[in-house]
């Protein structure tokens, strides 16, 4: 069961991290902090075409954010299974974890190339522009799926 074990300390350090970026925004309710992303692209891209492609981007990275968080989530309750089952081996816990870490891979190739589409859209001065809000948009909603994936789990 070293695999399990492994991968249960690396998800606390995660979530851990997490915890500690948040800061206080546990306290009240920041927003959607795409919306926000979206709204800082629509304010800062003056080209309404090029506008639309870094919006269709930015919803693509949403999605495939919220789909890794429930490969994740999906990935903890099957653990949970084999965790109460007596007779589950190392090998059932390597193939869950490989399967899902396989899924994620594929959701992070995903998520990089809509990064890359949406950068590609933008001049350099609308890049510098968005860096900071791209960043914080994506870090709270990761933090927000992963809090959420926690609070699930109980």
């Amino acid at each position: 069961m070293v695999v399990s074990v492994n991968h249960r300390l690396a998800f606390l350090v995660v979530v851990l991290h997490v915890i500690l970026l948040s800061g206080c925004s546990f306290f009240g309710d920041p927003g959607d902090p795409m919306e926000a992303l979206r709204e800082q692209v629509r304010a800062t891209v003056a080209d309404p075409d090029r506008a639309d492609e870094m919006l269709a981007a930015v919803d693509r990275i949403d999605q495939l954010l919220i789909e890794s968080a429930e490969i994740l989530a999906e990935a903890a309750r099957q653990e949970q299974v084999l965790l109460l089952d007596y007779d589950s081996t190392q090998q059932d816990f390597e193939s869950l974890f490989s399967e899902a870490t396989r899924r994620r891979k594929k959701l992070q190739e995903a998520a990089l190339d809509a990064h890359l589409e949406f950068k590609a859209e933008a001049t350099a001065d609308e890049w510098q522009a968005l860096l900071p809000a791209h960043a914080s948009a994506i870090t709270m909603r990761l933090e927000s799926l992963v809090v959420a994936a926690m609070a699930e789990r109980g």
